[in-house]
């Protein structure tokens, strides 16, 4: 295996860098930092990426793999570190937030990252990450916690619900969103739901969460106000608990919350009843 040796000019950059206790490199710094030009800062950036000194975490941005991690040429393999650092400002959502959490087991090959600044969906160079970018109004709900030594934004418990359930294909489906309901029931602040249910004013959010909350949650159930406050009204429309395109139109109608179950019960209880 390759011992990650050092020119002189990519040792003043990998020097300064450690140290500056600085973890974050782009072109324009390790050519401020090894004092040469554009094109020079760009071939000892490929190299100690070839060398393992430097991982790629996107155009001309890299992240330094530390003396610490030993001599050998070996990447740093913490997604939560690579992915704290893809794009600013950012949370890890959707089911990767409901891991970190501990609202679902670890068991999801792919970090969400959530972010307003638009760009691909996907990272050639880093395929374990998927972008989901969503609009500036809607990036609220993060806190910041500690996982294996790195400070990491995530959406918070009440936002992870949420973002879950309007996106049940990064969630594990809706039986996996049940799971994640269920699994945060004694916690979830239901005022601070109720708050971020109103900022991002999706009433068919509000009924299917109201439908979900007081069909499965029997250890702590929702309070009775809230439940009443969102009832449908009886001017409104029908919708589909699940997505259109994947479980069609047809199903009882609850005429509480104005849904089409058009997903089997059994289904969304398969999750819940398993754990």
């Amino acid at each position: 295996m390759e011992i990650r040796s050092l020119s002189r000019s990519e040792a003043k950059v990998v020097l300064a860098l450690e140290a500056e206790g600085t973890e974050d490199l782009t072109l324009a710094g390790l050519r401020q930092r090894a004092a040469v030009s554009p094109g020079f800062a760009r071939k000892i950036a490929h190299e100690l990426v070839r060398k393992g000194w430097l991982q790629r975490v996107g155009r001309g941005r890299y992240l330094l793999n530390p003396s610490r991690h030993g001599p050998d040429a070996l990447p740093d393999t913490d997604p939560l570190r690579l992915g704290s650092r893809i794009v600013s400002p950012y949370y890890f959502g959707f089911a990767t937030a409901a891991e970190l959490l501990g609202l679902l087991p670890q068991a999801s090959r792919v970090y969400y990252i959530v972010s307003w600044k638009r760009g691909s969906s996907h990272w050639p160079h880093l395929a374990q990450f998927r972008r989901v970018t969503i609009g500036p109004h809607r990036f609220f709900g993060i806190e910041r916690i500690e996982r294996r030594g790195v400070s990491i934004c995530v959406s918070n418990q009440e936002r992870t619900v949420l973002d879950c359930l309007s996106r049940p294909e990064l969630s594990g489906g809706l039986g996996g969103v049940v799971q994640i309901l269920t699994s945060a029931q004694r916690t979830l602040d239901w005022e601070r739901l109720d708050r971020y249910l109103r900022r991002l004013r999706s009433r068919s959010l509000a009924l299917r969460l109201a439908y979900l909350a007081d069909s499965f949650l029997r250890i702590a159930p929702p309070p009775t106000r809230w439940l009443d406050r969102v009832r449908a009204r009886s001017d409104e429309p029908y919708i589909p608990l699940g997505a259109p395109k994947e479980f069609g139109r047809r199903g009882p109608h609850d005429s509480r919350w104005h849904l089409i179950r058009n997903i089997p019960e059994a289904r969304l209880r398969a999750e819940v009843d398993i754990h």
